[in-house]
């Protein structure tokens, strides 16, 4: 065997053996990945501080990265942990609500039956058939609230032990990447078999993304929760905060999360009576909250990202389903590296996809005017 074809294989066979380690190490650590991804977000925007701050010290990065740390658990944690119990608080109050009015509407429906429903209500004639079914159905979803509350609350209890040491490996995680970041991702972009220019152009276009999603997509879900949340508040809504807190998570979700809640809140007001709180809460929802998403969203996310609104949307919907609450960042970075890497695709090559298409038209103009002779018979 040549020499050159045993380097062939040596680095063949170095390659599938860092492949399927690191796939393995992966998998171990698979329950922590989410904490290290956030604590490599955070980093991306705490760095110039800790740079600036390293300065300030007399160039102790340890010390700089133990302040920002300790900052930025002191500014998110305490205000996160208050208003989680303002809203968990709301939550046991909502869902008091909700059973009994669900309760009191499948007695109304069994004794008085569905006579009673409005003339425009779409398919009151088949509702008012099968209205057994129907009140089967909320007595079901009457008996099931509460069951899920308590579900959920023991998944979040059983969760404890994990979520405690995500967030202490989330802490020491983002202290390290502060103090070893940059020669960490300098040491990685060059394991990246690509020219420099294509390596450089990927870095750029994942941190790019991340910033603009970050800061666009999370102050989007702010600003749409708390509009909600006013909206409810005002009109009379109970556990307004609870329902804001919703609105701010589905408002991650482009185009689509806060009408989940101020719609049927909407229907719920006017069903009970409140007409002009209903009319008002509706026009509130959609001329502020909605039009909110469709200035905001294309100035901060769309334009720093360089992605159309609709691969942000499938982006993210997409991330979340894969995997889970970090998709919300990685969805929209991995749709922003599918388009780079495809632009490097038709740079590298560019000889072989483009065609001279006036060459090419040229030549088709000439075989239209002079076609080639056709074979005189019997020659």
């Amino acid at each position: 065997m040549s020499p050159q074809r045993k380097l062939e294989l040596e680095r063949l066979f170095i390659a599938a053996l860092a492949l399927v380690i690191s796939a393995i190490f992966f998998w171990m650590i698979r329950d922590y990945l989410a904490a290290l991804f956030l604590a490599a977000v955070l980093t991306i925007f705490l760095q110039k501080p800790q740079t600036w701050l390293t300065d300030k010290f007399g160039g102790r990065p340890g010390l700089a990265a133990g302040l920002l740390v300790t900052g930025s658990v002191l500014a998110l944690v305490i205000p996160i942990g208050f208003l989680l119990g303002v809203i968990a608080e709301q939550a046991i109050e909502v869902t008091g609500l909700v059973a009994p009015w669900v309760q009191e509407q499948v007695t109304a429906i069994r004794e008085e039956g569905l006579d009673g429903l409005p003339e425009w209500l779409p398919f009151r004639e088949a509702i008012i058939e099968y209205q057994a079914t129907v009140a089967a159905q909320l007595g079901n979803l009457a008996g099931t609230v509460g069951n899920i509350l308590v579900s959920s609350l023991r998944a979040g209890t059983g969760g404890i032990l994990i979520g405690t040491l995500n967030f202490f490996i989330l802490i020491y995680a983002l202290f390290f990447f502060l103090l070893k970041g940059r020669d960490m991702s300098r040491s990685a972009i060059t394991l990246v078999p690509m020219m420099e220019k294509d390596r450089r152009m990927l870095a750029e276009r994942a941190i790019s993304t991340i910033r603009a999603t970050v800061k666009g997509s999370f102050l989007i879900a702010i600003v749409q929760g708390s509009l909600t949340g006013l909206g409810l508040f005002v009109a009379g809504v109970p556990g307004a905060i609870f329902w804001g807190a919703i609105a701010t998570l589905l408002s991650i979700i482009p185009m689509v999360g806060p009408p989940l809640i101020w719609i049927p809140a909407a229907i719920w007001l006017f069903l009970s009576g409140q007409t002009v709180p209903a009319i008002g809460l509706a026009a509130w929802g959609g001329i502020f909250i909605s039009w909110s998403d469709n200035i905001l969203r294309p100035i901060l996310v769309g334009k720093d990202a360089k992605m159309s609104d609709l691969m942000v949307l499938i982006s993210t919907l997409g991330g979340l389903t894969l995997f889970g609450a970090v998709g919300i960042i990685l969805g929209p970075v991995i749709a922003a590296l599918f388009s780079s890497v495809w632009f490097i695709f038709r740079e590298a090559f560019a000889g072989l996809l483009e065609v001279d298409e006036e060459e090419e038209f040229e030549q088709q103009l000439k075989d239209a005017k002079d076609p080639p002779d056709e074979p005189t018979p019997g020659m």
